[in-house]
């Protein structure tokens, strides 16, 4: 009877025990004890994936010269989320996310509690799908380490520009939800907190995109003469149609929250562009709020949001077209907060732009940078290599005109970021004998202190290591004058030039 499961393996591909010993009882009359038994005594040639069990006990079993092939892979995330276990939700994120997720928000995304009795935590799933060798930790240039598909491998960097442009669009939209909620009286208004804070947002034992307490009436609860809040938990998922396996973690989050004895009423919603009809649908069976940009906001800041989306897409290969630039301040700037950050995003994209009619053509933007003897990492915002002759190194701070770079910034760049930066370049294969100059650049202004450490730091440096540079908004526009591009330098004086 070994045999009949190792013909079944061969004819199906890799798959649960489940299945195996379902077959063997549909097509061979066997019981059920008798089918299960079979399965566990097959020969050496059947292999079991360890690290990872499923529900019912059951495992993953395969032949040997099936492990590592397209079948394989594709049948293990198969049984993963159809078994709709813990590591099938965190797939199931990952792949609705385009396949790659800051490590950081994997807590947020994969439905699994930080730290509850008779739960796995999302350390542990991703360490038993690392162990599988489904998922891996890699740093991506522009948003640092991500949780990724071991089998994207070279794929990482072009993933990359998309999953960048939706991340900036998204903390913009949680600043969009934060204003709301305060200025609704949804919540109380200093408590809002968001992933893109230092620490994760908590209700429960859950982390969201953006919590909050409120003090509504039908969500607090009296013990003892004191007020307990209720909640806003609020999840995001920007770009593509949200399908059922993209909604289903945030259920399972918000069912177990529901659970919990000691947590306040909790208004739960999911914000995304849209929705397939059943995800919406199970949403609105769940009792959750699945809303959209257009229905929360109206259709000028939707729409803003999807032109940001795409501005950003198109600006990491090519430049920046003026009146788009425009649009976007004029559609999200009413936002709370949006200016400024669109401010310091758009300004590394036109910073990107300027260097590259000035410079040099070959351009990279956010490259991290690895001193491996010092064990640390920088990443600098704009590279430009000048054929064999020399690299330039751009740091890009677009601040209000009216603004201050706050020291702490300008110092790290000048003590942490430039040396970093020099030791990997000089354990570059292609860039250890180019010349190296670094540059800062800022709109807004510096304080004389550190004007005197940048001048000190310029003189005593040896320009057969590296040179430095500084330009703020006046050098910066006479930049742009040099590029001959009028609709450049109309935006450059808009946006970060005093009127």
């Amino acid at each position: 009877m070994s045999d009949a499961v190792l013909d079944y393996l061969s004819a199906f591909g890799p798959s649960l025990t489940s299945d195996v010993a379902q077959f063997l009882i549909d097509d061979h009359g066997l019981k059920p004890d008798a089918a299960r038994q079979r399965v566990s005594r097959t020969r050496t040639a059947v292999k079991r994936l360890a690290y990872i069990t499923f529900p019912r006990k059951a495992r993953f079993i395969y032949l040997q010269q099936q492990y590592g092939s397209p079948q394989y892979w594709e049948k293990l995330v198969e049984s993963l989320i159809r078994t709709r276990s813990a590591y099938g939700l965190a797939i199931e994120s990952i792949l609705q996310r385009g396949g790659l997720i800051p490590v950081k928000h994997f807590a947020i995304a994969c439905g699994a509690p930080m730290m509850q009795a008779r739960h796995l935590s999302p350390d542990t799933i991703f360490n038993r799908l690392k162990q599988a060798q489904l998922l891996d930790k890699v740093l991506v240039s522009g948003i640092g380490e991500c949780i990724v598909f071991s089998q994207y491998e070279g794929r990482y960097e072009f993933l990359a520009q998309d999953v960048r442009a939706r991340l900036i669009t998204e903390s913009v939209l949680l600043k969009a939800i934060s204003d709301w909620s305060r200025k609704l009286g949804l919540v109380s208004y200093e408590k809002v907190s968001t992933r893109d804070g230092e620490t994760l947002p908590r209700v429960g034992t859950f982390a969201w995109d953006l919590t909050a307490p409120s003090y509504l009436s039908f969500l607090t609860k009296g013990d003892d003469g004191k007020q307990k809040p209720g909640f806003l938990a609020c999840d995001i998922l920007l770009g593509e149609e949200v399908g059922v396996g993209g909604i289903r973690p945030f259920l399972q989050k918000c069912h177990s929250l529901r659970a919990l004895r000691n947590v306040g009423p909790t208004i739960q919603m999911f914000v995304a562009d849209s929705y397939s009809h059943d995800a919406f649908m199970l949403a609105k069976q769940n009792g959750i709020i699945a809303a959209t940009p257009g229905n929360l906001f109206g259709d000028e800041i939707a729409a803003g949001l999807k032109e940001l989306t795409s501005v950003l897409r198109q600006a990491a290969t090519s430049a920046i077209d003026p009146a788009r630039f425009d649009e976007l301040f004029s559609r999200l700037g009413k936002i709370e907060g949006a200016s400024s950050q669109l401010r310091g995003t758009l300004f590394e994209y036109l910073a990107a732009d300027i260097v590259r009619k000035t410079i040099s053509w070959d351009i990279k933007m956010n490259r991290i940078f690895k001193d491996d003897a010092n064990k640390k990492q920088a990443e600098v915002d704009v590279v430009a290599i000048n054929g064999n002759a020399s690299i330039h190194l751009f740091e890009c701070k677009g601040y209000s005109p009216y603004g201050e770079i706050p020291d702490s910034e300008f110092k790290r760049w000048l003590q942490h970021n430039v040396p970093t930066a020099f030791s990997a370049i000089k354990n570059h294969p292609d860039w250890k004998n180019l010349k190296v100059h670094f540059e800062f650049w800022a709109t807004g202004s510096l304080s004389a202190e550190a004007l005197e450490i940048f001048d000190v730091a310029k003189k005593t440096v040896k320009s057969s290591r590296y040179t430095l540079g500084l330009k703020l908004a006046p050098a910066i526009l006479a930049m742009c004058k040099q590029t001959n591009d009028k609709g450049l330098t109309t935006a450059f004086q808009k946006h970060y030039m005093k009127a």
